[in-house]
């Protein structure tokens, strides 16, 4: 008798339908075949991204030296620091929304 597959979380759901959309399996399945502990991959996957995430940098530093108030939110005289205490409070609150949601689930 087979045993039925086992249930993923809807969290490793979401994430593999993201991996799939982004076309990623094929490099993580790589990575993870040179480095199979989880420290290991997360030290190779930040090495891969890293030039992306250079790029951004520049490329974000330079818009931003070109238009200082680019990153201002209306209203808001703290500029691109308030701009980014913005962000990462809106990044933290959602990731909260999401953990219970997925606690509640």
């Amino acid at each position: 008798m087979s045993r039925p597959a086992p249930r993923a979380a809807p969290a490793l759901t979401w994430w593999r339908a993201r991996i799939d959309e982004w076309g990623m399996f094929p490099v993580l399945d790589h990575v993870i075949s040179l480095s199979p502990s989880p420290r290991h991959f997360v030290e190779g996957l930040a090495v891969c991204l890293e030039p992306l995430f250079d790029g951004l940098y520049e490329t974000l530093m330079g818009q931003l030296a070109a238009d200082p108030a680019l990153f201002r939110i209306p209203g808001d005289e703290a500029g691109a620091a308030g701009f980014m205490e913005t962000w990462t409070r809106a990044l933290r609150d959602q990731t909260t929304r999401v953990r219970e949601q997925l606690d509640e689930s």
